[in-house]
């Protein structure tokens, strides 16, 4: 299991190398040459600010289920998953290792995947805010360039993120006896209706926690939640602005969109082949071959091969710690 993992995972990085080189030529290679180190240190630093958002989320949220760990491990627990999301088929790693390194340092496995719910449904909340705004802004025309303007839209986005929230945590009873019937009444789901069951109280003790939280806990986890993926959402514009390009924000935050889904579908791991296939395909209107290939290879650099990069050793000791601990309990 464990070389075939590899293979998949090495076939993955070469097919998401290739593809651009062979769609813009050796020159998008002299083109990614011609980024300084300025540019690409700024980039990273936003992968790593992601990263530490969504270590002070998932550490909020430990705290508030009475956990005691250090955010230095909640840290390595997060690059860890991370590393584990993009190097396996649909991202399936990512929260199995969430809940596997928390429940190995302390936490009980309902509370780990308690904490792992949670975190869905906030980013599941944010995108349903977010895309939406990203759709009008870029139906409109309407660009965000003046810094008021990205003050102004940061606010919207946070406010309607957290009414939606707050109204959706009002309601939840709704959805869920929604699910429970959808569980019950649909033939060719029936027999996944037990383990439906289990989700369905699952989710339901989940929100018991965030209804728990209070609500400047709650306004903070969004907060968290909202700077995590406005960072990781931006770095493409920012690429793009690196080559001199302009394209609307609206349509790179929706192309993201579509290109995460893209990695998810395709059983891949890191979505190697499709969401390069995908980013040539959607950026063609309004870039030439040469700076989407070179684009691409940055973009794929920052958010794929440095994810693997930085969280291969971070995961191999955060195993090791986890099953220490365990040993010694």
């Amino acid at each position: 299991m464990k070389r075939s993992w590899l293979i998949l995972t090495a076939a993955s990085l070469l097919i998401s190398l290739t593809i651009p080189i062979l769609y813009g030529g050796l020159d998008s290679l002299h083109a990614v040459r011609t980024v300084s180190w300025g540019a690409g240190l700024l980039l990273l630093l936003m992968v790593l600010g992601g990263w530490l958002c969504n270590t002070a989320r998932i550490h909020l949220l430990v705290r508030a289920l009475g956990g005691s760990l250090r955010l230095r491990t909640v840290l390595m627990i997060v690059l860890a998953s991370e590393f584990a999301g993009v190097a396996t088929p649909a991202g399936a790693g990512n929260p199995a290792t969430y809940v596997v390194l928390l429940s190995r340092h302390g936490m009980s496995v309902s509370s780990s995947a308690a904490i792992i719910a949670i975190d869905r449904l906030t980013d599941l909340v944010f995108f349903g805010t977010a895309i939406p705004i990203a759709i009008l802004l870029f139906a409109l025309d309407s660009g965000i360039s003046h810094p008021l303007r990205i003050a102004a839209l940061v606010v919207v986005l946070f406010l309607l993120g957290l009414f939606a929230l707050v109204l959706f945590l009002r309601h939840y009873r709704c959805l869920a006896a929604l699910l429970g019937a959808i569980l019950l009444r649909t033939d060719r789901l029936r027999r996944f209706r037990l383990r439906g069951m289990r989700g369905v109280l699952r989710f339901r003790s989940s929100i018991q926690i965030l209804l728990e939280m209070g609500l400047g806990r709650l306004v903070l986890m969004y907060l968290y939640c909202l700077a995590h993926w406005l960072l990781r959402y931006s770095i493409l514009p920012v690429v793009i602005w690196i080559f001199g390009q302009s394209i609307p924000w609206g349509y790179l935050f929706v192309m993201q969109g579509v290109l995460l889904f893209l990695g998810q579908v395709t059983f891949v791991p890191g979505g190697g082949g499709s969401v390069e296939v995908g980013f040539s395909a959607l950026l063609a209107p309004y870039l030439s071959a040469t700076p989407t290939a070179a684009a691409l290879l940055v973009w794929r650099f920052t958010t794929f091969y440095w994810y693997l990069i930085a969280g291969a050793p971070v995961f191999l000791l955060a195993s090791a710690q986890a099953s220490k601990a365990s040993t010694q309990a």
